[in-house]
């Protein structure tokens, strides 16, 4: 598979921070610099005090998914925004929560400078804040990092999952996502459905020694046997926010796009 492979020889990730001091590369740092300041005037534009944004880290057209990874972008007291999302930890089989500007954001050299956001009713943003501000986001982190990790299984999480559980705490009833198995019972019960690729073994068998953050052990062994593995992608939480009662600001779950003209 093309994905894999690619992540196997280069050092291209869904999300993840570089392992070396670099030295700054100035035509990136103008483009993130502009990128964030188009985000910016958009999110200004908007009520919101949370929206989910979504950036092109890596070219996954291949497979029809724009995106690569997902996170939250708040307004802060002063108006300004910052991005809070999970973040694999140099390659490692390790991730952190982080909270970024938006320059840092578009940093990571992405494959696009474009990014998606998405708007959720406001009872959710309320949800979702009290979760991010307190404790509930940090407990439904995991550090063990799968970059295809089982979107039904606490043995890993991946950057996508982190998002798509807080949000699980902010769409089911109060008192019902306390823990990473409560919230994937819920998304279970409500109908998620994840990304299926198709990887045969040779890859998996590859990926999995080439690359500390990739790993297949989490995966039912009847799908994983038939090169079936199922994950969480921009474009699965997207499609499952569409088709849940009250999640999306509007009926279509309608996205807002920005891009950086080459």
């Amino acid at each position: 598979m093309y994905l894999l492979a690619c992540l196997c020889t280069s050092g291209a990730a869904w999300a993840g921070r570089p392992c070396e001091e670099a030295a700054p590369n100035v035509e990136a740092t103008i483009k993130a610099t502009q990128m964030a300041e188009r985000t910016l005037e958009k999110l200004d534009a908007l009520p919101d005090q949370l929206v989910l944004i979504g950036r092109a880290g890596q070219d996954l057209s291949t497979y029809g998914l724009d995106y690569s990874h997902m996170a939250f972008a708040v307004r802060q007291a002063d108006g300004g925004w910052s991005v809070v999302h999970e973040l694999n930890t140099c390659g490692t089989a390790q991730s952190a929560l982080y909270e970024q500007g938006m320059v840092d954001f578009f940093s990571d050299t992405p494959f696009k400078y474009q990014a998606g956001i998405w708007r959720v009713q406001a009872a959710v943003q309320e949800r979702l804040l009290r979760a991010i501000n307190g404790k509930t986001a940090k407990r439904l982190h995991e550090a063990k990092y799968n970059m295809l990790a089982y979107p039904f299984s606490t043995k890993y999480q991946n950057s996508n999952a982190w998002v798509l559980e807080v949000l699980a705490y902010g769409l089911a009833n109060e008192d019902e996502v306390a823990t990473r198995t409560d919230a994937q019972a819920w998304l279970k019960t409500a109908g998620f459905v994840p990304t299926t690729l198709t990887i045969d073994a040779m890859t998996r068998l590859g990926a999995r020694i080439s690359r500390a953050n990739i790993a297949f052990d989490d995966h039912p062994d009847e799908l994983r046997w038939n090169g079936k593995i199922n994950t969480v992608t921009v474009a699965s939480v997207i499609g499952f926010l569409g088709k849940t009662a009250k999640a999306c600001a509007d009926a279509r779950c309608a996205e807002e796009t920005v891009t950086l003209e080459p």
